[in-house]
């Protein structure tokens, strides 16, 4: 069987800190059958604009397309 290594996207969030929070979490809640959320930082304030940023670590663990 060909097994596929986990392969790792690191993604910023920048917005309002109510919905960048909330799409934190529903990503966090995601069923892991194609990807699944590792670490998600604390909210950090952005430097130009309001509203704040949060990096997630996605690992992808369905199998690579394209």
């Amino acid at each position: 069987m060909d097994r596929q290594r986990p392969r790792l996207v690191k993604v910023r969030l920048s917005g309002d800190a109510d919905d960048v929070a909330a799409l934190a979490d529903l990503l966090t809640e995601l069923p892991g059958d194609r990807c699944a959320v590792g670490e998600v930082s604390a909210p950090y304030p952005n430097r130009r604009d309001s509203g704040v940023r949060r990096y997630l670590d996605v690992v992808l663990t369905g199998p690579a397309e394209g």
